[in-house]
């Protein structure tokens, strides 16, 4: 990936692709599908690079990417800690534009009791697909902040502008 003035609409995504879920395309069939290229598959995103800066999910996301993913260590930007060898020697990195088409898949896992039940009584059953965009924070800080057992899922804020005086 070389530097160029187009550098920043890139975000370099650090994963590996999921091989116990595959995109299966169904032909014949009068269902509507969502359909994916050949070349689509699920990757299992830990974190992103985006304008210079590397930032860790909270949680790994699936992400559907195109199959045309490098060495974690042959792009030459910042990324997850080399010296963690076991975690990074297969990681991927997938190159792709910020205005690429994708869908993003947040995946939870365990018993029911746990993922739908647990969350429906604390009150976010009815939260999911949380998605933020094209926000940034600057200057800010926080301090001593401590968030335990929340969970969100599929909220939407799009467009949100404010102040301190609103």
């Amino acid at each position: 990936m070389k530097e160029t003035i187009y550098t920043s609409s890139k975000i370099v995504l650090f994963g590996r692709e999921v091989d116990d879920l595959a995109i299966v395309s169904r032909s014949g069939d009068d269902k509507k599908t969502l359909a994916f290229k050949d070349d689509t598959l699920l990757a299992r995103i830990y974190g992103f690079t985006y304008d210079g800066i590397y930032m860790e999910l909270a949680t790994p996301v699936l992400f559907t990417v195109k199959d045309n993913s490098e060495k974690a260590d042959a792009v030459p930007v910042p990324g997850p800690n080399p010296r963690d060898k076991k975690f990074f020697a297969d990681l991927r990195a997938w190159i792709v534009d910020k205005s690429t088409d994708t869908v993003r898949l947040d995946v939870d896992q365990g018993k029911f009791e746990d993922v739908l039940l647990a969350a429906a009584a604390e009150g976010v059953g009815g939260v999911s697909g949380a998605r933020v965009s094209g926000a940034r924070v600057s200057g800010a800080r926080v301090s001593g902040a401590r968030v335990s057992g929340a969970r969100i899922s599929g909220a939407r804020i799009s467009g949100a502008r404010g102040d301190a005086s609103d």
